[in-house]
């Protein structure tokens, strides 16, 4: 079964429609530039990823979580550290998806993800911080760095769950 996959000039916005089952180089009649796949499925491909990231971003920090909860300050800033680099590599991907989505509706969705996930890599990055403060004996660092992770956590949490990705295009 051929597909037909879209690509768009990065240069001058021009697109070509493919089809074949392979990915060929585009090179774009208009300004020689070469254009890269977009659309709907190239988004949900992004958004596959990201949200794999995400994922594992999540199970890292409850990781963490559990280590600070047991006075383990040097593991659970590492672990903060590791879901921060898996929520980052998430935005990456969720604003990739935004970026190639062709409809509104695969637009939208990978739009509330990217903002969700990039609250929670913002707020697992201050408690890392907060937890450096506390290891270093800077209480107060630590709290004003607790408080401001706690509010981009209420900030992510405005942004509801994230679309499964079976259901991003179905």
């Amino acid at each position: 079964m051929q597909t037909t996959e879209i690509y768009r000039c990065d240069g001058c916005g021009a697109e070509f429609r493919v089809v074949g089952e392979q990915q060929p180089k585009v090179l774009c009649a208009e300004c020689n530039q070469i254009a890269a796949p977009h659309g709907d499925a190239i988004a949900e491909r992004e958004y596959r990823v990201g949200h794999v990231k995400y994922v594992e971003g999540r199970r890292r920090t409850t990781e963490a979580m559990e280590r600070l909860e047991s006075d383990q300050l040097t593991l659970a800033r590492g672990g903060f550290d590791d879901a921060a680099d898996e929520f980052e590599d998430s935005v990456d991907h969720l604003t990739t998806a935004v970026k190639q989505a062709e409809s509104d509706r695969v637009g939208e969705a990978c739009e509330q993800a990217r903002k969700k996930v990039t609250c929670l890599w913002q707020a697992i990055e201050w408690l890392g911080g907060a937890t450096y403060a506390n290891e270093k004996g800077d209480r107060d660092k630590a709290t004003r760095y607790r408080e401001d992770a706690h509010q981009r956590l209420l900030a992510a949490n405005e942004y509801g769950e994230l679309v499964e990705p079976g259901e991003l295009t179905g």
